[in-house]
């Protein structure tokens, strides 16, 4: 069984017991970064009968590369989405994919609670003004007590909503399939995407799809409170950026904490948003933890084992 993984560019697997798990399993072909052209990736994946596929960075969805591929029988997604997949071509062919569901979950749920509590602290505005010599004073928020509009109910949704509702708040949830009682089993309230609008913290959850892009538009993003703070976590492509650089810059909302991008990750160095004092911006980085790659790397090997078994577990059929 020739496994290929064509793209660790996180060097999530060396020294990993899942990489010996895999080599356990076939003839491993490992490559720690990620291959520059369409020639260079079929130059790695030749003869591949199981490829591993880490973090989105490999593209086997706008190149022909399936059909190029006669021997494989499997793709193993480290990610909760198949969003690189040519899943028609897949279905075609009788490729069998799988991705790791909920492997990021917890991360990015504290990661989301984090930025929720600096912004309700004045984190982007003291920590800043302390390092230059400063000794800074603007009055936080007590979240006790405080509304949060939550966007999005899956695996992190859920989380977020319990981690609120430790802290004493109040939740409304917000989502396609939302129901009161799948509120209510969290301590949440079930509410129209409006109501959570007029939230004092508004936090996104949900996955970008052509229903939920530009979800925050700039109408939408009009009717949050002046004192009411953004929290997203999820994609940038929810949210009209331009509309909200305009809003946090005039103070029509009082801060964001932000973790994803539009339309350019890494963030380029002029982005307006770097010179805001109300905004605290993190890298992408609420997935990166030691529990989540720990996670990602077992979980992917897992799904191979398990296809491998005659039990496949974690199988996606439909487009990202």
């Amino acid at each position: 069984m020739r496994i290929v993984i064509p793209d660790d560019g996180d060097r999530l697997f060396p020294g990993s017991e899942a990489l010996e798990r895999l080599r356990r399993l076939g003839a491993v072909s490992y490559h720690g970064d990620t291959a520059q052209s369409p020639e260079a990736l079929l130059d790695r994946l030749g003869g591949a009968e199981i490829i591993l596929t880490t973090r989105y960075k490999t593209d086997f969805k706008s190149t022909d590369i399936l059909d190029r591929l006669p021997a494989l029988r499997m793709i193993s997604v480290m990610g909760t989405r198949p969003r690189m997949i040519d899943m028609g071509r897949a279905r075609a062919r009788g490729i069998t994919v799988t991705v790791t569901p909920a492997a990021s979950a917890p991360s990015v749920a504290e990661h989301t609670i984090m930025l929720l509590l600096a912004l309700a602290k004045q984190m982007p505005f003291m920590v800043p003004a302390m390092k230059e010599g400063g000794w800074p004073r603007r009055p936080g928020v007590e979240v006790e007590g405080k509304t949060m509009g939550l966007l999005g109910f899956g695996n992190i949704g859920r989380r977020v909503c319990r981690m609120a509702a430790a802290l004493g708040m109040r939740v409304l949830a917000w989502s396609k399939n939302m129901t009161p009682a799948r509120a209510a089993a969290e301590g949440a309230r079930a509410a129209s995407l409006e109501e959570c609008l007029g939230a004092d913290f508004v936090v996104l959850l949900l996955h970008a799809t052509p229903e939920t892009r530009g979800l925050l538009s700039r109408e939408r993003l009009a009717r949050m409170k002046p004192a009411a703070y953004l929290v997203n976590t999820a994609r940038a492509a929810l949210v009209d950026m331009e509309a909200l650089c305009e809003a946090l810059r005039q103070k029509k909302i009082a801060g964001a904490g932000l973790d994803v991008f539009e339309p350019d990750e890494p963030l380029p160095a002029g982005s307006p948003l770097r010179a805001l004092d109300n905004v605290l911006l993190t890298p992408h980085s609420a997935w990166d933890t030691e529990g989540t790659q720990g996670r990602f790397v077992s979980l992917t090997v897992d799904n191979i084992e398990a296809w491998l078994q005659g039990r496949p577990r974690n199988v996606v059929t439909g487009d990202a």
